[in-house]
């Protein structure tokens, strides 16, 4: 027989659950919740390879070389995939080998995943079609249905904008001088798709 959501309620009332049933309960909620944690960590830690081989592919095929006269040197963008993008990979892969499912993996990944996001922009020359890597992140970190990793990756990006647009404004948005108030633009877009996945995650973990 299926219950509709009000007789299930109205039968909660009528049965109050037990101890036991609700310790159990919780207890299976929170392994199936620790289960979605480390394959989302599982999934990101094999994004970030990817990312690293796709940036290093990306830079030598736009800019491999620069040249200063007759002369030329391996690009700076190049050095700037493989170099950095090695850095920022160094400490989510470790974590998710020795703290699987852990909340400072998740907020590790959070961080690193927005800051690739900052590196492929860069590497990109701030071309407006690589931000939105910006919410592909967001929404693969939904899949951890946890809202704290959202917000963290959020203010990342939203400062990566802000300082970069200030000192570096080339790398970020392709141009020379942009307006003060551009990275108040790209966050309000970041936090519009945040509230929306929140609301989403909030619905699937009363569905668990």
């Amino acid at each position: 027989m299926v219950y509709s959501p009000s007789a299930i309620k109205s039968l909660q009332k009528e049965e109050p659950v037990s101890p036991t049933v609700y310790a159990r309960s919780q207890y299976l909620l929170e392994q199936q919740r620790q289960s979605i944690y480390v394959r989302t960590d599982r999934m990101f830690a094999w994004l970030f390879i990817l990312q690293w081989i796709g940036a290093v592919f990306a830079a030598l095929i736009v800019s491999p070389y620069t040249w200063s006269g007759t002369q030329s040197s391996v690009h700076v963008h190049v050095w700037e995939a493989f170099l950095l993008g090695g850095i920022i990979n160094c400490a989510p892969l470790l974590l998710v080998i020795k703290k699987p499912g852990a909340e400072i993996t998740r907020q590790t990944i959070a961080v690193a995943q927005m800051m690739w996001s900052g590196l492929l922009i860069s590497i990109s020359g701030g071309r407006i079609e690589t931000h939105f890597h910006v919410f592909g992140s967001l929404a693969f970190l939904a899949f951890y249905r946890d809202w704290r990793p959202l917000i963290t990756a959020s203010v990342v990006a939203g400062l990566d904008h802000l300082f970069r647009g200030i000192y570096t404004p080339l790398s970020m948005y392709g141009v020379q001088h942009v307006e003060p108030w551009r990275w108040l633009e790209h966050t309000a877009w970041a936090v519009f798709s945040d509230f929306f996945l929140v609301i989403s995650i909030r619905h699937r973990f009363k569905d668990m």
